[in-house]
């Protein structure tokens, strides 16, 4: 009733390919609306038979498609191919449907290009899994080797169970069994009666406390005497050790390694001060903290502090640091210095510092007091500066040249890629083009200048 065209066109409405075919396979009326497909040269298909217009592949499902009996055919329809030339090829859903006294068979299709690719995406996405999951095994035969054949004796002990989970074969060696026969033994049988109680406690040590624990003379199981060393570790939110075991030297035991000290000093109380302090030694590093510090820099114990660098989290440069501790030595005190304090979760806030130099112990005090708005900078000025070149002069000799040069170039890259983020708007990519470097090159560099967040003007 509606007439060959009008039909297509309704048709058409909810499909993506309509066309009307004879019964000698001769497409006589197609629609399509999306203009996309006249790539194909979808349009140049009337008048021809349609098993012509597929691949090679797709001509025996155009002939099923089209046979009279219908019972032959899949729901789903078939899915064939439309190539063209300097195009991949078209994947189209064919349906076919007839019905009496109309002198056509219709066959509508659904063009399934977003389908193939992201089936080629799961397909490359697969590959590459697979890849990475033969570097990993690859990675992981290579470490298990180094491990098994290293001369150092180590055993993996399960934190909660207490058991072997892995020993190498010196390991066996040192407590006179094969490494089969270690892995799954709980770590008491392997020692003495008399050290079980001390290994256990030395454990329990490891695992909350972090630090590395030595143990002397112990006793294994057949008689012979070891000196151990526990470090904890974490694996998949559980807390394991890694046991070293070295024969006693000769002449003593190896001397164990001190435990940190985590006093405050002897003359001044640091946890009794209203705020974040702490006390280095001249070369920066942290002999004493209070716990206001520790908030500061959301670190859990004295150990992620004592014994490394202030530079850690004071200041955007070592080079900052060092021109503190100079005015310090030189004025005895200071206050008002302008800096930023980086947590352990990389969050940079604006401090101001107050030092405090003694001379009889070449200690540093200092206090980390949140930085008001309206707070002077004494610290570096923007390149150029007197007071910068001062700053750095008042270095020489204290520190090496190249260090020095080093720093300065440090501090006039950063600049230089914070004036391109600027110029271009955070345009990361037209950054790296002005600069002269590849996208990767400045990606390195942000993460290495803390700017991997930064923001035009801010």
């Amino acid at each position: 009733m509606l007439g060959p065209d009008a039909l297509t066109a309704l048709i058409g409405i909810g499909a993506d390919i309509v066309c009307l075919v004879d019964d000698k396979g001769i497409v006589n009326r197609l629609h399509y609306k999306n203009r996309e497909l006249d790539a194909y040269g979808l349009s140049a298909i009337v008048g021809k038979p349609l098993r012509d217009c597929v691949t090679v592949e797709s001509v025996p499902k155009i002939d099923a498609l089209l046979a009279p009996d219908s019972k032959q055919r899949p729901a789903r329809g078939y899915q064939v191919n439309h190539s063209a030339a300097g195009q991949p090829d078209l994947p189209v859903a064919y349906l076919a449907g007839t019905s009496a006294g109309f002198p056509f068979t219709i066959v509508v299709g659904r063009e399934m290009r977003r389908q193939m690719q992201d089936q080629q995406r799961l397909v490359e996405a697969q590959i590459a899994m697979e890849a990475d999951y033969r570097e990993l095994r690859q990675a992981e035969a290579r470490y298990r080797t180094v491990f098994k054949m290293s001369e150092t004796a180590h055993l993996v002990l399960d934190g909660e169970k207490r058991i072997v989970l892995e020993a190498n074969a010196a390991a066996a060696a040192v407590l006179a069994a094969s490494s089969g026969t270690l892995t799954g033994k709980p770590v008491r049988d392997l020692f003495n009666k008399q050290d079980r109680d001390r290994l256990g406690d030395a454990i329990g040590e490891a695992r909350h406390s972090g630090e590395p624990i030595q143990l002397e003379a112990l006793k294994t199981a057949k008689g012979a005497e070891i000196d151990a060393e526990l470090r904890a570790y974490r694996e998949h939110g559980a807390t394991n050790l890694v046991v070293t075991l070295r024969a006693c030297q000769e002449g003593g035991a190896v001397p164990a390694r001190p435990a940190p000290v985590h006093s405050n000093g002897a003359d001044v109380n640091l946890d009794l001060l209203p705020e974040a302090a702490l006390m280095t030694d001249a070369e920066g590093t942290v002999l004493a903290a209070n716990t206001l510090f520790l908030d500061q820099v959301h670190a859990p114990t004295h150990n992620q502090v004592l014994g490394r660098n202030a530079a850690n989290w004071l200041g955007k440069s070592a080079i900052e640091l060092n021109v503190l501790f100079t005015r310090a030595k030189d004025e005895r005190t200071l206050s008002g210095f302008s800096s930023v304090v980086t947590d352990m979760l990389g969050e940079e806030h604006a401090v101001s510092l107050s030092a405090r130099y003694d001379n009889a112990s070449d200690t540093v005090q200092l206090l980390v007091i949140p930085q008001p708005a309206s707070a002077d900078k004494v610290a570096l000025r923007p390149p150029a500066t007197p007071e910068q070149a001062e700053g750095f002069a008042s270095l020489v000799g204290k520190v090496p040249l190249k260090v020095l040069i080093r720093e300065s170039l440090d501090v006039v890259e950063k600049i230089c890629i914070e004036a391109a983020l600027d110029q271009t708007k955070n345009n990361r990519a037209s950054a790296a083009e002005m600069l002269g470097l590849s996208r990767q090159s400045l990606y390195i560099k942000l993460r290495r200048h803390g700017l991997e967040n930064y923001r035009p003007n801010s």
